[in-house]
């Protein structure tokens, strides 16, 4: 064989290790057409692809690429939403990972639906109802709102307008201002569904600020009196799920305790204006005092009620001071929320409202949101925690029936978790019923499981499913200031929290793989790459990992600038393979768990190139007793 031919062979195998190495685009596929103004691409990486590597996605108007629409850089995830909307016309996309060869192209068209619905300004909420039914059974459907304002109360928990069973319906408000009790809309077994360009607040604040004028110790009770501006109805805020605590005036959004459920006291109206509340726990009594100011608050029906769709888009949303979450329900898979804000009504507030809860099988793409002074939580992506009733059989499981039981499909890894030791196996899901109780086939024998778990009885064990669940969340680009919660929680596989600026949240920044006392308990996260956040006055540890299952890893925390902790900077505890460098840690008084980095029960932890003060040493090591 002479030389050139050799050198041809090996150019060969040279360019097919490329070839062989580019991503294959799945949705939307070659020819598909679409309805939906932020189209969801979804591409199969090769299998050599590590967490680190960087996807390119090009959106054009020709095949060749000449005139793009849109070029993003994916970490982690193999998915994309544009933040934003694609007008109707014809596309060609394509992927690559790193400066490998691009993908095959695939043409798209995006389309206007043919069926336009009009719902005139000032229509009550009869009308409004009307014209949705009409939309409900003539989509692919347009429904535009007139500019204008509309004052709207839901009867129920169903909301004002409803949808079910639809794919590609848009509902765009052009700006249109709302006042609603209640849930605007809800939406069931349903795909692509975009709600866009509409201001709402509620019919009545959801929240209002309280200054302590006497703290009555003998008698666990405390008296205020409502701030000038604010509602002076506090017993409304009473006697149903709501708080009042304390808030920080100096960093404006951090709650500093002194926390009282409104659901186990009372407020009764007493002299000049003044409200005495009873009964106050102990613990919070102790940290209250005449001239401290509170925040009470109500939580109550969601904005948009939704259960079991795909692909519901909400962009360009504004949610004002209201009492309930932004978006409610279950089993909500790929959601997005893209240049949406849930704000505060003036700039002195104290609250903003409630952010976003959820699940399902593919995560959630937030990007390039405000969050200001949430009331709890920020986004909050997790697992639902399921519990046997029984075993039947050596394969089968039944669970008990629960608002928190999952959608489970032949294939899905779940995990049987000790509900005190924690310990864990894992199977694959060979069926599942939806009656109730749920009855569930595995692919491994229970009596080897609970063995392997210690358990002899059943009854009681935790359940989850572990994959898929939450997969390829985005979380990036988005501001958040104040909160008495978290900043963003994330349970599941695959997670980019990325260039995303948090300021004055109570709780921590970032918080993965967390676990709570209750039935949102997660099991864990893994390959998680959270980088080049900005994080100022953010909680104990403002990033932290807290699994009590061992399924948690794989973590990348890089670039991330922490300023004014608390703790520590960041706090892991029980997971595995992970991975911090190139972060900034700074704060005008050191640790005070004596470390910027606190591993408990961490395997495989590599640190490097961190930059921050010598005062205390970088990592703290240690191991659970």
């Amino acid at each position: 064989m002479n030389q050139v031919a050799k050198i041809a062979i090996f150019l060969v195998s040279w360019l097919s290790l490329f070839a062989a190495a580019a991503p294959k685009p799945i949705a939307p596929a070659a020819g598909a057409v679409t309805y939906a103004p932020h189209p969801h691409f979804l591409w199969q990486s090769d299998a050599e692809a590590k967490m680190e590597d960087v996807h390119t996605i090009q959106i054009a108007r020709d095949e060749n690429f000449a005139s793009m629409v849109c070029e993003e850089r994916i970490e982690v995830v193999s998915r994309f939403v544009p933040l934003q909307p694609l007008p109707a016309a014809k596309y060609w996309w394509r992927v690559r990972r790193s400066e490998a060869e691009w993908s095959q192209r695939a043409a798209l068209e995006v389309r206007q639906p043919q069926h336009v619905f009009t719902i005139r300004a000032g229509s009550d909420e009869k009308e409004a109802a009307r014209v949705m039914a009409e939309a409900q059974t003539h989509f692919p459907a347009l429904v535009n709102f007139e500019p204008g304002e509309y004052r709207w109360s839901a009867a129920d928990w169903t909301g004002v307008l409803r949808l079910r069973g639809v794919s590609d319906v848009t509902l765009d408000g052009h700006g249109a201002r709302l006042i609603v009790r209640g849930t605007f809309l809800s939406v069931n077994d349903s795909q692509r569904v975009t709600v866009r360009n509409f201001h709402v607040t509620g019919d009545k604040p959801g929240h209002t600020l309280v200054r302590v004028t006497a703290v009555d110790a003998a008698h666990a009770a405390i008296c205020v009196k409502p701030e000038p501006g604010y509602d002076s109805d506090v017993a409304r805020f009473f006697g149903g799920q709501g708080f009042l605590n304390r808030v920080d005036p100096e960093h404006r959004g951090r709650h500093l305790g002194g926390f009282v459920s409104t659901q186990s006291s009372s407020a009764q109206p007493a002299d000049a204006g003044h409200f005495r509340i009873a009964p106050v726990p102990e613990s919070a009594l102790r940290l209250q005092s005449p001239g401290a100011l509170n925040v009470l608050t109500l939580y109550g029906d969601p904005f948009v009620n939704a259960r079991h769709t795909d692909a519901l888009t909400f962009r360009d949303i504004t949610l004002v001071d209201m009492p309930g979450a932004f978006c409610g329900g279950a089993e909500n898979n790929a959601k997005s929320y893209l240049g949406c804000r849930v704000i505060t009504r003036s700039g002195n507030d104290y609250q903003g409202g409630h952010s976003a809860v959820g699940d399902g099988r593919t995560g959630e793409w937030i990007e390039g949101c405000e969050f200001q002074m949430l009331a709890d939580d920020g986004p909050n992506v997790r697992t639902m925690r399921m519990k046997i009733a029984k075993a039947e059989g050596d394969r089968v499981v039944l669970l008990e029936q629960s608002w928190t039981n999952t959608d489970l499909r032949s294939g899905d890894t779940v995990a049987f978790t000790h509900p005190r030791t924690w310990a864990t196996a894992t199977a694959k899901v060979v069926s599942a019923s939806h009656d109730h109780p749920m009855r569930v086939e595995v692919d491994s024998a229970l009596s080897g499981m609970a063995s392997q778990i210690g358990v002899s009885d059943w009854s009681g064990v935790y359940f989850y499913r572990v994959n898929p669940c939450c997969e390829d969340f985005v979380y990036r680009r988005n501001r958040h200031v104040g909160g008495r919660g978290h900043g963003v929680k994330f349970n599941g596989r695959r997670g980019l929290i990325a260039d995303n600026y948090f300021e004055n949240i109570t709780g921590n920044a970032i918080e993965i793989g967390y676990n709570w006392q209750d039935a949102y308990e997660g099991f864990g996260a893994s390959d998680v790459l959270i980088a080049r956040n900005r994080i100022t006055r953010c909680g104990w540890s403002p990033i932290s990992s807290f699994s009590r299952t061992p399924l948690g890893g794989r973590y990348i925390i890089r670039d991330n600038r922490i300023h004014e902790l608390r703790d520590a900077a960041i706090s892991l505890r029980n997971c595995s393979d992970v991975t911090v460098w190139g972060n900034s840690f700074a704060s005008s008084s050191p640790p005070q768990h004596g470390a910027w980095i606190i591993a408990e029960d961490v395997r495989q932890l590599s640190t490097s190139a961190n930059r921050h003060s010598d005062v205390v040493p970088e990592v703290k090591s240690k191991q659970a007793r």
